[in-house]
């Protein structure tokens, strides 16, 4: 390399490790919004509407009054669906972001290529996953304004591809960045899948019993779940100012 190049190729590597700097911390930024209003509509419902007449005994852990997935027969509280709705939305594109943030991280922090094959691969995972997680919370959202079940109760299945796509950019980020794929093991949360885990075995810890339906706090746990995957990627920003290699987050 010439000493001509030299200076261009740490510029370069500058650039791409601010880049991916700045795309953690918009990711960062991105999952903790959708936490904080996923938590303001679980209070909605564990809070307000449980201590009010209409959600006592009981009432309020019908799947009935379940929002996250709005499903026939179904009622709504309040605007909890809605604010789901947008805090799922806010977290899809959380998940666009994280590419930018992880896929540079090898060239940024030890000055190596990339594949970009392998790329190309993170960034279509990352918009299937996204897209997933947009219809999951356009849904949500939609049926909270018009106060029944959107039209777009008929594409559940896909949240299928969250699942997958989600383990696949775990498996990928392994090798670049730990906090990544923890990142990843915590969005998993948000899942169908993770919503049943944590209805099932995490919140009945929280709650101290299994309820008959849905056990208090469910919506909880998966808010507190997106959270931790805002702080890993705040852990991925981290190491990448400090030029930690990809295996040292």
């Amino acid at each position: 390399m010439s000493a001509i190049d030299l200076p261009d190729h740490r510029t370069r590597t500058v650039r791409f490790r601010w880049v991916s700097i700045i795309g953690s911390l918009l990711a960062a930024a991105l999952f903790l919004g959708s936490a904080v209003l996923q938590l303001v509509a679980s209070l909605q419902r564990w809070v307000v509407f449980r201590n009010s007449p209409e959600g006592a005994n009981f009432a309020a852990e019908d799947h009935l009054y379940d929002y996250t997935f709005p499903w026939a027969p179904w009622e709504p509280i309040g605007t909890a669906a809605e604010f789901f709705g947008a805090g799922t939305l806010l977290m899809a594109a959380g998940v666009l972001v994280m590419p930018l943030g992880v896929s540079l991280i090898a060239r940024a922090t030890v000055g190596r290529g990339v594949a970009v094959l392998v790329i190309i691969v993170e960034i279509v995972l990352a918009i299937l996953v996204a897209g997933s997680f947009a219809i999951h919370g356009a849904h949500a959202l939609l049926s909270g304004l018009e106060g029944s079940p959107s039209a777009l109760q008929g594409f559940g299945a896909l949240g299928w591809v969250a699942v997958f796509g989600l383990v696949a950019l775990a498996v990928l980020w392994f090798r670049k960045s730990r906090a990544a794929m923890l990142a990843c093991g915590f969005l998993f949360g948000a899942t169908g899948l993770g919503y049943l885990l944590a209805t099932f075995v995490i919140a009945p810890m929280v709650a101290g019993y299994a309820s008959h339906d849905t056990t208090p706090w469910s919506e909880t746990v998966v808010a507190a779940s997106t959270a931790a995957a805002g702080i890993a990627m705040i852990v991925v920003a981290t190491a990448t100012v400090l030029h930690r290699g990809p295996r040292a987050d």
